[in-house]
């Protein structure tokens, strides 16, 4: 079984992107934990609204590109384009952060809010020891 972490972001209808996007993760992965939702300012003047973030960790039986694969799918159901994009609007970005404990991201806490996310989930185990 492999173990993912993953960061979401919204700056268009965030708290109903946030749970649709989880809503669908869950529908396919076990999503054994999840950080507080962050409200955070844009990061540069491109994006217009605040965003709301969040770390998620799953468990998934899949290859990592079968993951990201279906991520990119959910962000595409959740209207994000590259027109949006360039608009300043992220209905929802996924993307994953560790995979197996190894970091997908070589910048991934370069970005406080990502770092604060991850911190709250990161180190907890995956399955109860009884």
């Amino acid at each position: 079984m492999n173990e993912g972490i993953i960061i979401l972001g919204s700056n268009q209808n965030p708290e109903e992107n946030l749970e649709k996007a989880i809503e669908r993760i869950n529908e396919k992965y076990e999503v054994i934990d999840k950080s507080k939702v962050l409200i955070t300012l844009p990061r540069t003047k491109k994006y217009k609204n605040h965003f709301l973030n969040q770390a998620i960790k799953i468990l998934s039986d899949e290859y990592y590109e079968d993951s990201v694969r279906f991520f990119k799918q959910i962000e595409s159901e959740l209207g994000r384009t590259p027109e949006s994009k360039e608009q300043g609007l992220m209905p929802i970005d996924i993307d994953f952060v560790f995979w197996n404990g190894e970091a997908m991201r070589d910048d991934y806490d370069k970005w406080d809010f990502v770092r604060i996310c991850i911190d709250q989930i990161k180190d907890k185990p995956s399955i109860s020891l009884l």
